[in-house]
């Protein structure tokens, strides 16, 4: 049985001139425990829309989505958060991690929020954690003081801390460079098959998308299987969009947008897609995925 499992989910917006705009028009997916999943598409196609529906972060306007054969779109508010808490782990572009705590309380923060004896032992879990994740040196580090890898590195362990058994990972590698990319990428992997996780990655990066063992392109509000995912190295390597011949055979280009597509109509107010792949406000008050604040 598939462990994140959607059929059929839509999610439309209403804009202030009262037009509906269709972000997603009917996405099928199934992930597996332990399986890594990509998935690529152009900017504004709602691929982070998608994500934040996967993290309880947001609900389809209609379809099912359910996870472990939990229908989700029937839970409260209430259950729903504390899934989130439990049972995912958020990797994102910008790091998303406070600047005025070390790395150590950076990691600790999912662990306020977690039963009795996570939380009592919140710093030596915190501290195996970064161990894991190479920073055990760097512990009592402010973010500031640390290069881009490795604040990168605290996001993931933080991410991990509660043991998430689906890892959602919103451009991991889009703020690094391409060795050190290569490094968090790896550095995923090998926890998420560690914990038997499943791994779903969003990434504009084609090589990023060719590790995962299954890929998908999301157009015209739905994901199209990419029949050979290693092809999409060709395709990075070439540099080229998809009407190049080389990338033809890794995926199909995309037809035109429609007139209300949320590629279309991006610049009318709305903020669903794209960033750091979380709505701000949620980010604000969710444990499960702290951003920066005010100090």
């Amino acid at each position: 049985m598939s462990l994140v499992c959607l059929r059929d989910v839509t999610r439309t917006v209403t804009l202030p001139d009262g037009e509906d705009l269709h972000i997603l028009r009917g996405v099928n997916l199934d992930v597996a425990e332990g399986e890594h999943v990509s998935i690529v598409g152009r900017s504004g196609t709602g691929k982070s829309t998608m994500l934040n529906i996967i993290g309880l972060l947001d609900a389809p306007t209609s379809g099912i989505y359910e996870l472990d054969g939990v229908d989700t779109t029937r839970l409260g508010e209430g259950r729903r958060a504390r899934m989130r808490g439990e049972d995912f782990g958020f990797v994102f572009q910008q790091f998303n991690i406070f600047s005025a705590r070390t790395a150590a309380e950076n990691v600790e923060v999912p662990l306020l929020y977690a039963p009795g004896p996570q939380l009592l032992r919140r710093r030596s879990i915190a501290l195996d954690m970064l161990e894991r994740v190479g920073l055990a040196d760097r512990a009592d580090s402010y973010p500031g003081e640390m290069s881009g890898g490795e604040q990168q590195r605290i996001a993931i362990a933080r991410a991990l801390v509660r043991r998430p058994r689906v890892i959602l990972a919103d451009e991991p590698t889009g703020a690094l460079d391409p060795d050190t990319g290569r490094v968090v990428m790896a550095l995923l992997e090998e926890v998420a098959r560690e914990s038997n996780a499943a791994l779903i990655v969003i990434t504009h990066d084609m090589a990023v998308a060719a590790r995962a063992q299954r890929a998908y392109e999301l157009y015209d509000g739905t994901l199209h299987e990419v029949e050979d995912a290693s092809a999409l190295t060709h395709r990075a390597e070439a540099g080229h969009s998809g009407d190049e011949a080389g990338a033809r055979n890794a995926m199909p280009e995309p037809p035109p947008a429609p007139a209300d597509d949320e590629g279309a109509r991006s610049g009318e107010g709305v903020r669903t897609d794209e960033g750091t792949g979380t709505h701000e406000d949620e980010q604000a008050s969710d444990p499960a995925t702290p951003r920066e604040v005010e100090q």
